[in-house]
């Protein structure tokens, strides 16, 4: 029952109009619920004060039968005393709209959860916390709040693992997500406030009222938004701001000074930043990135294939995803060769989705007309093992020795992706791809000392094996910066 409804019938029985059938309403109301008791008890105060002032002015009694009307005093009273009732009648009118302002945005619905993974904790408006991935549930009207399709009015959403993310919808078709270990408070009374403490954030912002922007508010900034997409990613002390499209006004909490960040522009606001907007190249299709293609059943170059917004080195990097319809690759230009030794370096980093046994898998194949297109035999499968810090590149590497049954063919390379029994939308970030070849001649295969003659002197010893780079740096565009 709405708190409206209730405060209706506690003055009607405070002055004696109430019903009979509202009046037993009101009890039982009064019975079952802990709030409407204390509601009851703040209106019973109030009136109280109002009563003690007219009695001691001589107003009158205000009579609490059932159906009877108050007693209106006939004499005037005193200046003092009309207002005083005024403003305690005000008391009660602004009491009143405030519970009942408090109830409607309460119960309000503001947006739309359209996507969540991982673990998850909601608090909402009135305190209760839900939380998700197999948890017990609160039992509240909230209880599915974190399934998609839940209507939301406001409140604080968690991500407690590496793997969570969550997604919502406003009802202006503005959408935001945060992914990670974020913590992010969000409401709409007209105008949308956030406050990102911590994490990733990502928004697509529909054009905004006139006067009302979306503010967000991190620890170290507060970011102006009118209509825009963009994604921001807070830490301790600092806040980084990625604009995609449109433009973000950006203040710093340290000083107050403001900056506007325009489309592929990125800005870090913090007490020792410059807050000069850096340009970052816009993200580039396969068919726009050299050497490396996408042989995804889809094989679709005009999807992305490398940006700057996860850089690692202040430069490009590779896109990858769990979805089927990218899988990047290249043909190394490598004849294989019996004892080669493969080894593989690269630095990655997981991002949106990627649940926690997501891992990089980095495919050596060969196929059946040594053309990319042709059916592939995968000879080796090097992974990353599990992301082992949020937001942050790492190191990866493998080698193998390659089987003899592969010589003589080419050697082609694909940067894949392995689930670790999650949903398949997980993204990750990779840069820095090295591939090299060390080759050891097989024992038994001759050799010049084999044929030494007689008396003749021993030739120098063969030098040991050294590697050759395949692909790494700017050789075969291992940097991913090659134009």
């Amino acid at each position: 029952m709405k708190n409206s409804k209730l405060v209706t019938r506690i003055v009607a029985w405070l002055d004696g109009r109430i019903s009979g059938a509202e009046s037993e309403a009101l009890q039982q109301e009064l019975r079952d619920s802990v709030e409407a008791r204390t509601i009851f008890n703040r209106y019973s105060e109030l009136d109280a004060s109002i009563r003690e002032v007219a009695d001691t002015e001589g107003v009158g009694a205000f009579s609490q039968v059932s159906g009877s009307s108050v007693a209106i005093p006939k004499r005037a009273t005193s200046y003092y005393v009309k207002s005083s009732l005024v403003i305690a009648a005000l008391i009660i009118v602004a009491f009143t709209a405030v519970l009942y302002v408090q109830d409607v945005e309460t119960g309000r619905s503001i947006a739309r959860v359209t996507g969540v993974n991982g673990t998850l904790t909601w608090t909402g408006n009135g305190g209760k916390i839900v939380q998700g991935a197999g948890s017990t549930q609160t039992g509240t009207r909230w209880s599915n709040v974190l399934s998609e399709g839940a209507e939301l009015s406001g409140g604080t959403i968690e991500g407690m693992a590496q793997d969570s993310w969550f997604e919502l919808e406003f009802h202006d078709g503005s959408t935001g997500m945060i992914s990670g270990y974020s913590i992010l408070t969000f409401s709409d009374q007209g105008q949308k406030k956030l406050r990102l403490k911590q994490g990733r954030f990502s928004a697509d912002v529909k054009p905004q009222p006139e006067g009302k922007p979306m503010l967000i508010h991190t620890p170290s900034a507060v970011l102006e938004v009118i209509g825009t997409e963009f994604g921001v990613e807070v830490k301790a002390e600092s806040t980084t701001l990625y604009v995609r499209e449109g433009k973000v006004q950006v203040r710093r909490v340290y000083d107050g000074r403001t900056v506007d960040v325009l489309a592929n522009h990125r800005v870090v606001a913090s007490a020792d930043s410059d807050m000069s907007p850096q340009f970052v190249v816009p993200e580039r299709t396969w068919a726009q990135t050299p050497v490396w293609r996408n042989i995804a059943s889809s094989g679709d170059q005009d999807s992305i294939a490398t940006q700057e917004a996860r850089d690692y080195d202040g430069a490009r990097n590779l896109v990858l995803s769990e979805e089927l319809a990218i899988l990047p690759a290249q043909d190394t230009d490598y004849i294989i060769r019996s004892g080669d030794f493969f080894e593989i370096r690269y630095e990655w980093m997981a991002s949106m989705w990627w649940a926690a046994q997501d891992q990089v898998a980095i495919r050596l194949f060969t196929t059946d007309n040594d053309l990319i297109s042709g059916t592939p035999t995968t000879f080796a499968t090097l992974l990353s093992g599990p992301s082992t810090t949020t937001g942050t590149y790492q190191a990866g590497s493998g080698s193998v020795h390659v089987p003899a049954t592969e010589a003589r063919k080419r050697l082609f390379v694909a940067i894949d992706t392995q689930d670790g029994a999650g949903e398949l939308h997980g993204v990750a970030h990779l840069d820095d791809f090295q591939l090299q070849v060390t080759h050891f001649p097989e024992p038994g295969s001759p050799r010049l000392d084999d044929f030494q003659l007689q008396e003749a002197d021993f030739p120098d010893p063969p030098p040991a094996p050294t590697a050759t780079i395949i692909i790494g740096g700017r050789v075969r565009n291992g940097d991913f910066n090659r134009k």
